[in-house]
């Protein structure tokens, strides 16, 4: 099949985060399955117009704003270059109303809906503008089939006007975490080294919805009655540059380590060493790095919001507390860094349940949906 795929960002951006990286995971795997995958993204400082990603032809236009302007331009010229048998919309951000710009099948592929959580990200006007748009999804999108990545995502679509079966869930995977869990903690680079004291480690784009004030307030509570802990925040992001003045301000810029972003061998050094990892988010599709850190062996704790829920079993895998509460969030890890055998029990059934989880399984059921798709054109249904 020739496959076009239409999202925001490539992994190769700047600001790609964790949408980017399922993207390339599953579609490269289909590629290297014999697949024609392009796909039609915006473009960023340095970058090439075309150039070859994991087995994935990247063609970058245009910025942000006016993507679904891009997006209509130039979606029948590539079609005309390369005859697509079906077209997937990573909608996850604005839509970009592909039903109607190709008659071509559309599957669409969704991380998560922002709801009211947009309003902690962007300026009101901007969130106004995202929570609005997804109330009309079903409107624009009556005839697609959906693919999502966790129970609660398809819920929320569920909630929308989005029918039942109409959604398919098709988990995340976490095979490059597994591939280097084997490796001898001796051979790890000095790059690569973590705190020799205890911490507990916030890995994400830092980000407002992500939750990075409620995992510093929640830390500067638990680290009164433990001095010996340390808090690692891993990733960049816009809101970096203002944690060391609210760290100066507390007194707390040694306890607190702000290491940008990290290389992947870093990142799992980190999560494999961590007591515990920090998933303060106010809104995730599934929770990538708590599978990884799953699957080396670390518990999560997590805020009880949708897509979290799923990649946590409370109280089995891990724990989870109310968005935004980071008096519990304190007090969970304090539970959990004074209780071994919790972390250990935690941390087991979690690896356990990671085991579950990976990519090749994810690429093989999303190409069967896209098969389906053009098949059910072919004989008659489809998007018209």
């Amino acid at each position: 099949m020739n496959i076009l795929v239409v999202n925001y960002r490539d992994r190769m951006h700047p600001a790609a985060g964790g949408a980017e990286k399922h993207l390339h995971r599953i579609f490269s795997q289909i590629a290297e399955a014999g697949h024609k995958v392009v796909l039609l993204t915006t473009a960023f400082a340095g970058c090439k117009a075309r150039e070859t990603v994991d087995g994935i032809e990247v063609i970058r236009k245009g910025g942000d704003l006016l993507f679904q302007l891009t997006t209509a331009m130039n979606i029948r010229k590539l079609d005309r270059e390369f005859n697509f048998d079906v077209v997937v919309e990573d909608l996850n951000k604005l839509p970009l109303f592909t039903p109607f710009l190709t008659k071509k099948p559309v599957v669409v592929q969704m991380h998560h809906l922002w709801r009211g959580s947009i309003f902690h990200e962007a300026s009101f006007p901007i969130a106004f503008m995202v929570w609005a748009f997804e109330r009309v999804i079903p409107w624009f999108y009556r005839k697609q089939p959906f693919v999502v990545v966790s129970p609660s995502t398809k819920y929320e679509l569920e909630e929308i006007g989005i029918a039942e079966d109409r959604i398919s869930v098709i988990y995340n995977g976490s095979d490059e975490a597994h591939e280097a869990s084997d490796v001898d903690p001796s051979q790890v680079e000095k790059s690569e080294e973590v705190p020799s004291t205890p911490y507990f480690l916030w890995l994400s784009r830092v980000h407002r919805y992500k939750g990075i004030w409620t995992a510093l307030e929640a830390f500067e509570e638990f680290a009164e009655n433990h001095p010996d802990v340390k808090l690692v925040v891993a990733g960049d992001g816009p809101l970096l540059k203002k944690i060391p003045a609210w760290l100066k301000e507390r007194g707390f810029t040694e306890r607190v380590d702000l290491l940008g972003f990290v290389s992947p061998s870093k990142k799992r050094a980190l999560l494999r060493n961590a007591v515990a990892l920090l998933q303060t988010s106010f809104k995730e599709g599934w929770g990538l790095t708590v599978v990884e850190a799953a699957r080396l062996g670390t518990t999560t704790i997590a805020s009880d919001v949708p897509g979290l829920r799923d990649s946590v079993r409370n109280g089995e895998t891990g724990l989870l507390f109310p968005v935004g509460d980071f008096h519990t969030c304190a007090s969970e890890m304090d539970r959990l860094y004074s209780d071994d055998d919790l972390r250990t029990r935690l941390s087991a059934a979690a690896k356990s349940y990671a085991g579950e989880f990976r990519w090749d399984i994810a690429a093989e059921k999303t190409l069967d949906l896209l098969q389906d798709a053009v098949i059910e054109r072919q004989v008659g249904g489809g998007n018209e």
